[in-house]
């Protein structure tokens, strides 16, 4: 199915130039309005010669190419050489039907998810594409900002996509699938971090696992999370520090600290509404996650054993493209990257994604780009104190369910990457190299 929506590209030497060649190309579009938008569009992008103005529109018809090429502003701020940092997310912001429009119309996605729908159905028994596209999304849209529900999850309702078996492995499939789109237009990550499971898709896409193992212990790590008791995940909006008196509770753990007044603590049922009550006699705000199980908590304890048996299986190398590790909260080191130890405590261990965030914005000209749904690490990036001034870009690739279609939002997110300075491949848009 072709692309329903093309991603104009314009770039010149001044503002005043490049508002000129906006205008002629509206006056040119609109003399021919049956032109074929994705001919124009792949023509422009083509003869573009990356001057460091630049704008993109994103358009479905020539109509309303013309509208928004009149409406152009030209900034005043050049493009700025930029690098582009991955994060994928964990369970939680996933809806079904999301990628849909992505997998009908880039061959590059669909081939990606095609690999990695065959490889978990040979672990689970189901296809997760007929998990995933089976019927239009049913979740609502949801406003961006730091839901401290969502954190890890992993509701249990009527809907398929909210078991641990199925929403973990389709997660990584969309994403994987994502990233690769990416890079297949040139969009390379100087650096990565993933949250939760979101680490197995970063250290997938960096090569430390095969595609083929990744599947294998996704799928078999789902699993096994089934069979342990269920658990309570509650997000806490204090700092790690003024959070420890209150872990004083044996059966209670630090499963996340994700901003330096967020943190999420885990453990049995009985044992966080104990915490609660503590919380709640103190006035400190807390919300439970939809989750059945206490991920990172010392309730996964059972599972490392196994999972340290199973990755040993596997060829482990070290990253190819720099890894923020959860574990460590800094880099992931080659040492770590090919322990098998290493990916088995992952699921025991206390998530440091304010760590992460901590070294992601250390890299100078850092654009944060959240491969995967929703805006939940895009919103701790964002806020994070060490955001550098100016305020760098954070940008999502999808959107939430309901909202914009899958093409339509990724390929804005291109247009603004590419004016803030980072590298496109703009002619490898208009490849199809999978068909």
């Amino acid at each position: 199915m072709a692309r329903r929506h093309q991603l104009v590209p314009l770039s010149a030497g001044t503002p005043a130039e490049l508002g000129r060649a906006a205008t002629a190309l509206a006056d040119d579009l609109a003399r021919r309005p049956a032109a074929p938008l994705a001919e124009v569009a792949r023509e422009v992008a083509l003869r573009e010669p990356g001057g460091p103005y630049r704008q993109a529109i994103v358009a479905a018809d020539t109509t309303e190419a013309v509208r928004l090429l009149r409406r152009m502003t030209p900034g005043a701020e050049p493009a700025a050489e930029r690098v582009v940092m991955f994060l994928f997310p964990g369970v939680g912001d996933h809806y079904a039907g999301m990628g849909r429009d992505l997998y009908r119309c880039e061959p590059e996605f669909r081939y990606w998810l095609d690999r990695a729908a065959d490889l978990f159905a040979a672990e689970l028994g189901t296809d997760v594409r007929t998990v995933l596209y089976a019927g239009e999304p049913e979740r609502p849209a949801h406003a961006s900002g730091i839901d401290l529900g969502r954190l890890f999850d992993d509701r249990a309702d009527s809907s398929a996509l909210d078991e641990t078996r199925l929403a973990q492995p389709v997660v990584f499939a969309v994403e994987h699938a994502l990233a690769r789109l990416l890079l297949s237009w040139g969009i390379e990550p100087a650096a990565m971090a993933g949250y939760s499971i979101g680490e197995y898709v970063a250290a997938t896409v960096s090569g430390v696992l095969s595609l083929d193992d990744a599947a294998v212990l996704v799928a078999r790590r789902a699993e096994l999370i089934e069979t342990v008791p269920p658990g309570v995940l509650l997000s806490v909006l204090l700092g790690e520090g003024r959070l420890a008196r209150y872990l004083d509770d044996e059966e209670l753990w630090l499963a996340a600290v994700n901003g330096r007044e967020l943190c999420v603590v885990g453990g049995p049922t009985h044992a966080v509404e104990r915490l609660e009550k503590r919380l709640a006699a103190d006035g400190v705000a807390n919300v439970r996650a939809g989750t059945r199980h206490a991920f990172h908590t010392g309730m996964m304890t059972p599972l490392v054993e196994p999972l340290a048996t199973l990755v040993g299986t596997f060829r482990l190398a070290p990253p190819g493209i720099p890894v923020l590790s959860n574990v460590d909260g800094t880099w992931l080191s080659a040492e770590h990257a090919t322990s098998p130890a290493y990916w088995a405590r992952h699921l025991r261990r206390t998530v440091r994604f304010h760590d992460n965030l901590t070294e992601l914005w250390q890299r100078p000209g850092a654009i944060a780009l959240e491969v995967g749904p929703g805006r939940m690490l895009g919103s701790l990036a964002a806020q994070h104190p060490d955001r550098p001034p100016g305020r760098p870009p954070v940008l999502a690739t999808l959107p939430g369910a309901g909202q914009r279609t899958d093409t339509a939002a990724l390929l804005d997110v291109v247009g603004q990457l590419w004016q803030a300075g980072a590298a496109v491949d703009l002619p490898a848009l208009w490849r199809e190299e999978r068909l």
